[in-house]
């Protein structure tokens, strides 16, 4: 490749792809932060504003894009009010001082915060995830690791596992499954609770990307009911 208009090709193309892969990176980590916290998206954008003084600088459809890899160019407002919000949680689990603006960690007991080397991230951080220039160190990542193949028959196997975990704890999964997955599973937002119902019910299955952003709740649910609480064991 020895034609310059070759090599800035290459390059771009390389830059191309780094970018595509920090936002499905980012996606998954995002989803996680959500998902471990039991986080509906009016949750979030409340105590994101609460964390900025009630500046509210994140909203449902950026929410929505995060979580599904479609925002490509959020502003830094939108990295900050997360990283904001992590921050306030990891202060309340290692602290237990209250997010700014409650009275109450009734909507973050979980209080779960994304961290690198056992310490909050910074907003330059969040940055350099979206951007694909750095890796998360402490948590696994599961991007672009599926085939079709792979995710549907995990789709199966999982839903299969499920439906015999529920069925030794004494669970219809015909009459209790909506209270169940209420009770249980991490995200409450109609698609993904029609999605699940179909994966465990009628056959349906999860595309590699959607597995991925699912492995946290989904180790979530398991775990709950008494089964696997690693997602390297619905992964592997």
């Amino acid at each position: 490749m020895n034609d310059p208009s070759e090599q800035e090709q290459a390059k771009a193309d390389a830059h191309r792809d780094r970018l595509t892969s920090g936002i499905k990176t980012f996606a998954a980590l995002f989803s996680r932060l959500m998902d471990l916290n039991e986080f509906s998206h009016p949750t979030m954008v409340r105590l994101t504003a609460s964390c900025m003084s009630g500046v509210s600088w994140l909203h449902s459809s950026q929410i929505s894009g995060l979580r599904h890899a479609k925002l490509i160019s959020p502003g830094p407002r939108t990295f900050v009010a997360i990283q904001q919000l992590n921050y306030y949680l990891h202060r309340y689990k290692t602290e237990k001082k209250l997010l700014p603006g409650t009275t109450s960690s009734n909507d973050y007991e979980k209080a779960f915060a994304i961290t690198e080397d056992g310490k909050p991230p910074t907003v330059g951080w969040w940055i350099e995830v979206f951007c694909g220039i750095r890796i998360p160190k402490d948590i696994d990542l599961y991007s672009n690791k599926l085939s079709e193949s792979q995710a549907t028959n995990k789709s199966l196997g999982w839903a299969k596992s499920m439906r015999q975990l529920m069925m030794s704890n004494g669970i219809d999964i015909i009459s209790d499954l909506d209270s169940v997955l209420r009770e249980n599973y991490p995200p409450k937002d109609v698609d993904r609770l029609r999605k699940i119902k179909n994966v465990l019910m009628n056959g349906e299955t999860w595309t590699p990307t959607e597995f991925e952003l699912e492995l946290p709740a989904i180790t979530a649910f398991s775990a709950a009911l008494g089964g696997p609480d690693a997602e390297r064991a619905f992964f592997e």
